[in-house]
């Protein structure tokens, strides 16, 4: 797929329970996190959209469309920010990443576009769990999810029965990223500061 076929979409909920504080706005070297991934993902996409209910905070991000959960629900979860989204993308697919993978391998993500052959969901498959937050969605998800959505189920992976899904097994991530550093979540105030040199 080129791309002018997927959108990239950042998940930006907001504040993090275990941080105190909202994860894309952390400082690595002289940029917040998630200008980190939103430059990592510009070469690649022609659509880059962040799913946030507060745009407010994000003032040093340019010519990036915002946009608010399409659903107002009382749990946090990231499969209402997937659904946003599918739904906001001008694209037939979308690339889903979270604020706080600041790692990405361009590389990596570019082979997960190329495999893209009509399936629906093209997704990292590690250790015999897949990566639904690395991962390339179609429209052809929206229905499923929303009907997951409406009965109050947030787990990412339960509507994959009912859709087509092409899998990046390990050996072939490891061609790109021999750590599976691309994966790397800063979730935690120790995550955080370790991951600090990388960026001096």
């Amino acid at each position: 797929m080129t791309k002018e076929s997927v959108s990239a979409v950042v998940l930006a909920g907001g504040g993090s329970t275990r941080m105190g504080q909202n994860k894309a706005l952390l400082q690595l070297g002289d940029k917040t996190m998630i200008e980190r991934i939103i430059e990592g993902l510009k070469p690649l996409f022609n659509e880059i959209i962040v799913i946030t209910n507060h745009p407010e905070e994000y003032p040093m991000i340019k010519d990036i469309l915002f946009v608010k959960d399409e659903m107002k629900l009382e749990e946090k979860n990231s499969l209402v920010g997937i659904y946003t989204g599918l739904l906001a993308a001008k694209n037939p697919y979308a690339f889903i990443v979270p604020c706080d993978m600041p790692f990405l391998d361009q590389n990596l993500i570019q082979h997960m576009l190329q495999q893209l052959e009509g399936e629906d969901i093209v997704i990292p498959f590690i250790e015999g769990h897949y990566q639904p937050l690395h991962a390339i969605y179609g429209k052809g998800c929206i229905e499923p999810i929303k009907e997951l959505l409406e009965k109050r189920r947030y787990k990412i992976t339960s509507f994959f029965g009912q859709v087509k899904i092409k899998t990046i097994d390990e050996e072939t991530i490891m061609r790109f990223s021999k750590d599976m550093k691309c994966f790397l979540n800063v979730n935690t105030y120790d995550a955080y500061l370790k991951i600090q040199e990388d960026w001096k």
